[in-house]
């Protein structure tokens, strides 16, 4: 992973104030939130591909890296009813990773007693506690390594020439990674910064293949762009992710830790 700073600065004509993309968007919003289910998922292959595809609109593209502006990183915290959340709905969804929510009753093989220990009111539960628990925390995964919760960074990237961001999940086998670049390798505020992401084969301490994400910087937008994103992306998508998670869409990670 490379932490070098990039002085490259990248112009978004969309981002342009009063530019007609941004009269467009705020036309059709028309006041009403934006809604996680329906911004496009751009899912980790599993088995240690190294090809993104994206599907927007029912148009296919496989990529090598997915290049775009860092609109918003959000924190998700998730834990499911079985070991494989295939088909399944989560039990308890965090967007803070303080807080979870309880979104489901059905708890497959969780035990419920031991769940009731870190609840704290009406279907809300100390995230904290319950991730750093033996029932829950390090050491509670299929084969003892792992947690049995899963957490998760969830990134808004608004590639050059789309209208609304892709979200990409960063799961725990990246998750390593992803910190020690947003800690020294964005030279500005996220908003302001053009990164990429590029797919690398691991294999897991079973030896199974999986596919882990490197993050890179690109570029930087001016700060007069940065501000329409701040305004026209991030702060509504950060009032997006940080609503109770009643009925959210939560993607089921493939890579490991």
């Amino acid at each position: 992973m490379s932490t070098a700073i990039s002085t490259n600065v990248i112009n978004y004509p969309a981002l342009v104030p009063d530019s007609r993309q941004v009269r467009i968007i705020e036309a059709n919003l028309d006041g009403e939130p934006i809604r996680e289910q329906d911004l496009v998922r751009v899912k980790t292959p599993a088995g240690g591909a190294t090809k993104w595809i994206v599907n927007i609109g029912g148009n296919e593209t496989t990529e090598d890296e997915i290049v775009g502006l860092l609109v918003c990183i959000s924190k998700r915290g998730v834990l499911w009813p079985q070991e494989d959340p295939t088909d399944q709905r989560p039990v308890i969804v965090s967007n803070d990773l303080l807080v979870g929510y309880r979104v489901s009753d059905d708890l497959g093989t969780l035990d419920p007693k031991a769940l009731e220990r870190y609840r704290i009111g009406d279907r809300r539960y100390d995230w904290h506690a319950l991730s750093s628990s033996a029932e829950f925390g390090y050491g509670s995964a299929r084969g003892g390594g792992g947690k049995r919760v899963k957490e998760s960074r969830i990134l808004a990237i608004l590639r050059d020439g789309d209208v609304w961001p892709v979200l990409v999940t960063i799961g725990a086998g990246s998750l390593k990674a992803w910190a020690q670049f947003q800690k020294v390798g964005l030279p500005s505020f996220h908003y302001e910064c053009v990164v990429g992401l590029k797919l690398e084969k691991a294999k897991s301490a079973g030896g199974q293949p999986y596919s882990t994400i490197v993050p890179r910087m690109v570029g930087t937008i001016s700060e007069e762009q940065g501000e329409v994103a701040r305004r026209l992306y991030t702060e509504p998508l950060k009032r997006m992710f940080s609503a109770p998670p009643v009925g959210a869409v939560v993607e089921a990670t493939t890579d490991e830790e």
